[in-house]
């Protein structure tokens, strides 16, 4: 048997990490890559007790490999944050970022995916990511902003640029440096624009959006806060759902009779969502600093390293989960870890889940008989983002 090896930078692994998770899960719970310098943990139970311990497991020197180096990373990216300060930030975005605003969004996110989809009627072959995946979540998340559509293309390239790496490397692209400048400048343009003329969208209201603190005094979000945020949505909100509905597709096309299940039920699409997370999530690790020296099944991970906390691995672990390389849109997920867990758990997770649902509904409602052929898949690369940039459906 060969050595286990396990990087996030190989696209090899990347192309199909799962064989490499069992093995973590038998061999090394507590996997130790003494080259990258980093621990990573990879059962079901372990990496939901790290995310629940944000004191000892903290998010505030990234949750990134490549940019975790020990010193705070400051900015106003709320992943990147500890209790309190997350705490604070969480609150104020939220007073925007309101349950009512998202089921509010419902009808306006079928009128997308009905519009992209429509488009590809009567075409025997067409890209479900170019055509489709990439598109609606990034019309989504401009719609509750309110950016405007000429802009939308423009603002998914500069998530995809900064994602981007290199086979081997975890370092930022030039080009994705470049995409994170001119993604600010125009993020801090639409903020004037919103001071100048307010208008109903999420955008105006994180503008406006205050709490008491523990002082008792009010605060609001910087120009620099809000950036963060949008900043977040752009990549973390929009590359997550493009990326989990194009392998869901995917997926379907190799499991027929799970496709079939969805079409002779639509319904079934809402737990389908919970499973495919499950199955094959798009963001596979969650990247740690420890605070203190924590023990796990007899290695001593010491205060100050770096710990990946995959997720992608968890959901397969058989530990937790009967037969888990099998898909199962009936399964019953009762925990779900493809959003994070605890004080991290994804802020956009409602939304997530509205944009799969409709999005599945609709696209097997017009193809419920398809194939995706393994020569037809494009595949992006980052550390900790796994999907495709290319999915080929033929009818």
């Amino acid at each position: 048997m060969t050595d286990l090896t396990y990087s996030p930078y190989s696209y090899e692994i990347d192309a199909d990490p799962y064989p490499v998770y069992k093995r973590m899960r038998d061999e090394a719970p507590v996997y130790r890559n003494e080259e990258l310098d980093f621990y990573a943990l990879t059962r079901f139970d372990d990496c939901l007790a790290a995310l629940q311990d944000w004191e000892a497991f903290s998010s505030a020197k990234s949750t990134v490999l490549e940019l975790m180096n020990g010193d705070e990373m400051g900015g106003n990216m709320m992943i990147f944050m500890d209790p309190p300060r997350q705490t604070r930030y969480r609150a104020l975005v939220s007073k925007a970022f309101t349950k009512a605003r998202i089921d509010a969004l419902e009808p306006q996110i079928r009128s997308l995916a009905v519009e992209h989809l429509d488009e590809l009627v009567g075409r025997t072959r067409f890209d479900a990511v170019k055509d489709f995946t990439a598109k609606l979540p990034i019309d989504v998340i401009s719609t509750l902003l309110g950016i405007p559509k000429e802009d939308r293309d423009q603002v998914r390239q500069w998530s995809n640029d900064f994602l981007h790496r290199e086979p081997g490397s975890g370092d930022v692209t030039p080009q994705g440096l470049r995409a994170m400048v001119d993604s600010q400048t125009y993020y801090q343009s639409c903020l004037d624009e919103r001071r100048r003329q307010p208008r109903d969208d999420m955008m105006t209201d994180l503008t406006r959006a205050s709490i008491r603190d523990e002082s008792g005094e009010t605060v609001q979000l910087s120009d620099d806060d809000i950036r963060g945020f949008f900043t977040l949505l752009a990549t973390a909100g929009n590359e997550t759902v493009t990326k989990l509905l194009a392998q869901s597709l995917y997926w379907l096309a190799k499991f027929p009779d799970q496709r079939r299940r969805l079409v002779e039920d639509p319904q079934r699409a809402r737990n389908a969502v919970e499973e495919f997370l499950r199955f094959d999530p798009p963001s596979h690790y969650q990247g740690r600093w420890l605070n203190r020296d924590v023990e796990m099944h007899g290695v001593t991970m010491p205060k100050d390293s770096r710990v990946l906390i995959i997720n992608g691995s968890s959901g397969r672990d058989e530990r937790r989960f009967e037969d888990p390389d099998r898909l199962d849109v009936e399964r019953n997920v009762d925990v779900q870890l493809g959003f994070g867990f605890g004080r991290h758990l994804c802020l956009g997770a409602q939304l997530a889940r509205m944009e799969m649902r409709i999005g599945l509904q609709e696209f097997l409602a017009r193809w419920p008989d398809y194939d995706a052929p393994d020569d037809g898949l494009e595949r992006i690369h980052s550390s900790n983002v796994r999907g495709l940039s290319g999915l080929r459906i033929e009818v």
